[in-house]
């Protein structure tokens, strides 16, 4: 009896909201990271972000992408947490790194969600849309023709976050419409990330994220990104902050150009994070400390 009584209060703790949780209110234009953490190793997530990449089989390449989240409105749910619809958009661009800094491709990204968050728990409903476009450099280079790709989708993905420092998530997206036509629409993601200092007065927080995505297109390759970094800002560091990151990447491509590509590499990068501050509902980051 004993036992049963200590895992139902285990669930329990585990499922019902944070002290923190009470302090959401409703609002417009609300901080768009605090209901759901962005993912630190998707590479679709939107993110300022500057990323040397060194494939194994071919010369170095460089990313630079640029994108964010707005928050539009939050709607408390009493005690319970909150619900918040954003808008986000993100170009995320592909060059040589070489002298020559060719641009090979570029993705557009219009994103639409709504997020949730009760307790430990977050979820996002998203429609996203994509289109990529071929670099002129590469168009050039190749003599050939540009030929757009682009597609729109549902994401739905889970998050739970174990414990202060660790967090699982989970998803399936779907394929509403593409250009060209797919042999295949579906997709499942999942992904574990690891903070390992948590202190709500840390100037600095190493971290190990790593995000597995499988799509149909692909006969469900699986893509493997595995980031280890840190992180430094101000004393509330799962903030705005600056991340230093080394990256394995391995599987097929998610540019719309060369989702039929394969390619491992590994990379070093910089990521610019905005947010004010993450998982922290108050007003100001002071009434949240111990």
């Amino acid at each position: 009896m004993a036992r049963k009584t200590r895992w139902l209060w285990l669930f329990i703790t585990a499922v019902l909201p944070g002290p923190a949780a009470a302090a959401y209110t409703s609002m417009g234009f609300p901080p768009a990271h605090e209901i759901f953490v962005p993912l630190e190793a998707d590479p679709t997530e939107l993110q300022f972000k500057f990323q040397f990449d060194f494939p194994v089989t071919q010369r170095g390449i460089a990313w630079i992408n640029a994108g964010d989240y707005l928050g539009i409105y939050r709607w408390a749910l009493g005690n319970a947490g909150a619900l918040q619809l954003n808008i986000g958009g993100a170009v995320n661009s592909r060059f040589d790194a070489t002298p020559t800094h060719n641009l090979q491709v570029i993705d557009y990204y219009g994103n639409v969600p709504l997020d949730l968050r009760i307790g430990r728990f977050s979820a996002r409903s998203m429609f996203y849309h994509d289109s990529s476009h071929l670099g002129d450099d590469y168009l050039r280079e190749r003599n050939i023709e540009d030929s757009n790709s682009s597609w729109n989708a549902l994401r739905e993905i889970l998050s739970v976050d174990a414990t202060t420092f660790l967090r699982f998530y989970g998803g399936y997206t779907w394929a509403l419409d593409t250009k060209p036509v797919w042999s295949g629409r579906q997709a499942v993601q999942g992904g574990t990330e690891i903070h390992f200092n948590t202190s709500a007065r840390g100037f600095w927080q190493p971290y190990w994220a790593n995000d597995f995505q499988a799509w149909q297109r692909s006969n469900w390759d699986l893509t493997w990104v595995s980031q280890l970094g840190f992180k430094t800002g101000d004393q509330f560091s799962r903030g705005r902050g600056i991340s230093y990151f080394v990256q394995f990447k391995t599987g097929p491509r998610y540019e719309g150009q060369f989702y039929k590509n394969h390619e491992t590499a590994w990379g070093v990068g910089l990521k610019f994070e905005l947010s004010d501050h993450l998982f922290a509902p108050a007003t100001s980051p002071e009434t949240t400390a111990p």
